[in-house]
C-alpha cells in the first residue's frame, strides 16, 4: 500500500521527463554501488552465528569474552587496549568498529547512495537529541548527557551543544552548525518547546517525520531499492503505530481520536486503520480504528476481530501468548516479537541483490547483535547465568 501524502518531497536529482525513477540497472548498479555492497557482504558473513552466541553464553569471564572474540569473530582486536573491561566498554568498542566500517563505507559512496547512507544516520542523530531535550528538561549537565550519544548520529559539531541550557539553545546551536535534521526539528519545534509535552509525543512525532522523509527518499531512488526498503519502512511504521497505540492506551495527557492520530506515520500496512474515517479497506463507518480505542479490552478486540483485517497481528499483540493485562511482561513480549519480524526482513534484504536494502540491513542487524553481546556481558558480570540466552539470535541453526 503506497503511503497517503508525503512529508518532503525533494528529489536529490529532477528528471527531465518528470517520470519516477526506475532504479539503477544492474549494470549501472554494480559500477557504481557493486564494491561497497561487497564489502557489506563480506561483514555479513562475519555476524555473530549460533554457535558463536554458544561459545560466549559459556564464558564465566568477560576475559573469556574478550579472548573468544578475539580468536574466533571479526572483533579481533578492538578490545586490545582495554584494560578494564565492563559490559559498557565493550558495547562501546563494538559500536566504534561499526561506525568505522560504516564511515568507511560512506567516504567512498557517491548519490544516491551517499544520500541513502546519510539518512540511516539520521535515525541516530535524532535518537542523540531527544537525549539532549530530555537532559535539558532535566536540568543534566551537557557533558553527562553527551556520553549517553549514539556514535553513528553524532554530527560534526555537535558537541558545540554541550553548553546548551534549555531547549532554545539547543535549537540555537543546531542551526548555527547547519545540523540536517534540523528539518525534523523545525516541523515538530512547537511541540519539542513545549514543556507540557509528553517526552514519547516528541518522540513520535520525530519518528514519524522521519520515516516520511526515508520513504520518500527511497520511492525516488526506485527500483529494488524501493521494493526492499517498502516493506522494511512500513513495517516500521506499523511498528511505530503498535508501540505508540499501546503505550497511551489510558492516557490522559494524549487523548484517543485525532490528538492520537497525528502520532501515527502515514504509511505502513495500518494506515487504513488509524481512524475510522480514513480509507475504505480499514474499520470502516461506525467503527473505531486504532487511534481511537483507549483500553486493552477494546484495543486487543480490534486486532482479534478477523472482519477487521488486522488478525496477522494478534500474536504479536499478546507477545506470543502473553495477555495484554499482564503489563511489562507482556510489553516486553510484545517488543520480542515485532523485534523477530524486523530481523526477519533485514535477512532478508541481505538475500537480495542491486539495492541500498543491504547497507541498511547490515547496519541494524549489527546494532542488534551488539545489543545481544551486551546482553550476555552484563549477565556474565551480574552472575545471571539463568537469563543469559534470553536474546534473539541472528542467524539460527537448524
Amino acid at each position: 500500500m503506497a503511503r497517503i501524502g508525503k512529508f518532503e518531497a525533494k528529489p536529490h536529482v529532477i528528471r527531465p521527463d518528470g517520470q519516477p525513477p526506475q532504479g539503477r540497472s544492474p549494470l549501472y548498479y554494480q559500477y557504481h554501488d557493486g564494491g561497497l555492497e561487497s564489502m557489506i557482504q563480506g561483514y555479513r558473513n562475519a555476524i555473530l552465528t549460533q554457535e558463536d552466541y554458544n561459545q560466549l553464553c559459556s564464558c564465566e569471564r568477560l576475559d573469556d569474552v574478550k579472548m573468544y572474540l578475539k580468536q574466533n569473530t571479526a572483533y579481533e582486536g578492538f578490545l586490545d587496549d582495554v584494560t578494564t573491561l565492563t559490559p559498557k566498554i565493550i558495547q562501546e568498542k563494538a559500536r566504534e568498529k561499526l561506525v568505522k566500517d560504516f564511515n568507511e563505507i560512506r567516504e567512498w559512496a557517491d548519490s544516491p547512495l551517499s544520500d541513502f547512507l546519510d539518512m540511516i544516520t539520521y535515525d541516530y542523530m535524532i535518537q542523540n537529541l531527544l537525549k539532549l531535550i530530555q537532559g535539558a528538561r532535566a536540568n543534566r549537565d551537557g557533558p553527562d548527557v553527551l556520553r549517553t550519544l549514539h556514535p553513528l548520529g553524532m554530527y560534526e559539531d555537535l558537541r558545540q551543544v554541550e553548553n546548551a541550557d534549555t531547549i532554545d539553545d539547543i535549537y540555537y546551536t543546531l542551526r548555527i552548525i547547519e545540523c540536517p535534521i534540523m528539518k525534523f526539528f523545525t516541523k515538530n519545534q512547537k511541540l519539542v518547546q513545549d514543556d507540557a509535552s509528553q517526552i514519547q509525543q516528541v518522540r513520535a512525532m520525530f519518528k514519524k517525520s522521519y520515516l516520511e522523509a526515508f520513504y520518500d527518499l527511497c520511492e525516488h531512488i526506485g527500483g529494488t531499492t524501493f521494493e526492499v526498503m517498502k516493506d522494511i519502512l512500513d513495517f516500521e511504521a506499523d511498528q511505530q503505530v503498535l508501540t505508540v497505540a499501546k503505550n497511551l492506551l489510558g492516557s490522559p495527557d494524549i487523548g484517543p481520536g485525532y490528538e492520537r492520530l497525528q502520532l501515527f506515520p502515514n504509511l505502513g500496512t495500518l494506515v487504513d486503520f488509524h481512524s475510522r474515517d480514513r480509507g475504505t479497506s480499514g474499520s470502516g463507518s461506525g467503527d473505531k480504528g486504532i487511534a481511537e480505542v483507549n483500553d486493552n479490552e477494546a484495543f486487543r478486540a480490534l486486532f482479534a476481530d478477523e472482519k477487521k483485517g488486522l488478525r496477522e497481528w494478534d500474536s504479536v499483540l499478546g507477545g506470543g501468548g502473553v495477555s495484554l493485562d499482564q503489563g511489562a511482561s507482556q510489553a516486553s513480549g510484545m517488543e520480542k516479537e515485532l523485534k523477530k519480524k524486523a530481523i526477519s526482513l533485514w535477512k532478508d534484504a541481505l538475500n537480495r541483490q542491486f539495492h541500498y536494502g543491504v547497507f541498511y540491513a547490515w547496519v541494524k542487524l549489527v546494532e542488534h547483535e551488539i545489543s545481544n553481546l551486551n546482553w550476555i556481558c552484563e549477565c556474565i558480570e551480574g552472575r545471571h547465568t539463568e537469563r543469559i540466552k534470553d536474546f534473539i539470535p541472528i542467524f539460527v541453526s537448524e
